[in-house]
């Protein structure tokens, strides 16, 4: 074999080698997010008891507006998030087979690696917040009628914080990422 099909191969090997990663990964935090839904399911149904005790029935109407927008908006944002790590993972493992090639060429490439495991590391701990994120559910407490709005205020509240601070996690991925491609694209 020749040798630039040599580094076509270890660019193939490599590339197969993170997809399977990213895949294997993707399904147990599908499986620990499913795990996480199925222990909300009690709490969702008492919230979905308190809700239909009330006497009000506007004030009804509104949190379950409420509740489902805020369900509606975490799966959004999520799915959204997921996507883009999903793009990032698929740009770290063009990255790996580039480093690869320029490995096996000869040309030193441990700073090149070392930018690529801070980026995986990044990807992976903001994979890992997005799947937990998307299985949280804000299902306000309900305790009477008289501090519902400020129930139902930090639900929404809460949510907001925590989808905040996933993202930053998702935009300091990205960074990382980005941070290894122009590394890389310097071993030229």
């Amino acid at each position: 074999q020749s040798a630039h099909a040599k580094l076509g191969d270890v660019r193939q090997e490599v590339r197969k080698e993170r997809k399977d990663l990213f895949m294997e990964r993707k399904s147990e935090l599908a499986s620990k997010a499913a795990q996480m839904r199925e222990n909300f399911k009690d709490r969702r149904e008492a919230f979905k008891e308190k809700l239909s005790e009330m006497k009000d029935k506007r004030k009804e109407k509104i949190v379950e507006n409420v509740d489902d927008k805020i369900d509606a908006l975490n799966k959004r944002h999520t799915t959204r998030m997921g996507e883009v790590l999903e793009r990032l993972n698929d740009v770290l493992v063009r990255l790996d087979a580039k480093v690869a090639t320029a490995g096996a060429e000869g040309k030193d490439v441990a700073s090149a690696s070392a930018a690529i495991a801070t980026a995986k590391t990044a990807v992976s701990t903001a994979q890992t917040a997005v799947s937990d994120q998307s299985a949280k559910d804000y299902a306000p407490v309900i305790t009477d009628e008289e501090t519902l709005g400020a129930v139902v205020s930090k639900a929404f509240q809460d949510f907001r914080t925590d989808i905040q601070a996933v993202h930053k996690l998702v935009v300091d991925a990205k960074q990382a990422v980005r941070s290894a491609a122009v590394i890389v694209l310097q071993l030229k």
